[in-house]
């Protein structure tokens, strides 16, 4: 299949998007490796004034990388975790939902105008695909993210659609779970087949970004504050974690600390 100009625009967009973060993900520290595995993991939050107390409409930015410094085929990724700072929240109150069935195997159109209601984000996924007998590849595929809900709980169904030399779509279920301690809550993926199987996640960048009417009430998908203490107008936090779980039993995790100031 070949790519129209638009296409081609995009992918190059959306490539040079995650390697800048990717890149800062590196410079600040969010990498980490085992052996020759490497995960890298950088996110960001807008705006980073916020107010102390209550909160604001965000918008979230989180991508990662995986990679190996002697160039060899890393391990499947099965599982990922994000988790977000317990001064952030995400509610879907109020806001539709996307049933899995619509989106399943529909390409990116299909799916924006069966749930486009529903839509919560947007970014794109890296698979590295290595068929037998084929040199292996790497193919990139626009992501869409709708509210849905998975087992009677929050979910976010991304949906990844590629293009090029390897078309198809795939569904990314995170489960939106609240936890306690530092991060608040975490969104919980178990990967599904890519490529009959043949591929594998090796990068991914989402941003969540979503502003809503309930009742006549603007409501955010995502929300936040500053946990700077009374006086203090900076502080550091602890914006995010990515805990990686790969076959074979190998967990690698990174945190992220960024910087936000107290609004007014």
């Amino acid at each position: 299949m070949r790519r129209g100009p638009k296409q081609k625009t995009a992918l190059i967009t959306s490539a040079a998007i995650l390697a800048a973060l990717v890149l800062s993900g590196a410079a600040n520290a969010g990498l980490s490796q085992k052996g020759t595995l490497q995960v890298s993991f950088e996110g960001a939050i807008f705006p980073s004034s916020l107010p102390r107390s209550g909160l604001a409409p965000v918008s979230v930015q989180m991508s990662g990388s995986i990679k190996t410094t002697d160039k060899s085929a890393p391990p499947r990724l099965e599982r990922i975790s994000l988790q977000i700072n317990k001064h952030g929240t995400i509610s879907s109150k109020g806001l539709q939902t996307c049933p899995l069935a619509k989106i399943a195997y529909a390409t990116a159109p299909a799916a924006r105008q069966a749930c486009g209601s529903a839509l919560v984000g947007h970014g794109n996924v890296t698979s590295r695909v290595a068929f037998p007998s084929q040199e292996p590849f790497l193919s990139i595929g626009g992501m869409n993210a709708f509210n849905g809900t998975y087992h009677g709980h929050p979910a976010i169904f991304a949906q990844v659609a590629n293009s090029g030399t390897l078309t198809g779509s795939f569904v990314i279920i995170f489960e939106v779970v609240k936890t306690h301690g530092t991060f608040g809550t975490a969104l919980d993926a178990t990967l599904p087949p890519i490529a009959s199987g043949y591929g594998q996640i090796s990068s991914f960048y989402m941003t969540l970004d979503r502003k809503f009417s309930s009742h006549g009430h603007a409501e955010s998908y995502a929300s936040a504050n500053c946990p700077a203490p009374k006086g203090v107008k900076e502080v550091g936090f602890q914006l995010a974690k990515a805990t990686y779980e790969f076959a074979g039993g190998i967990t690698m995790s990174n945190e992220l600390e960024k910087q936000c100031k107290v609004r007014g």
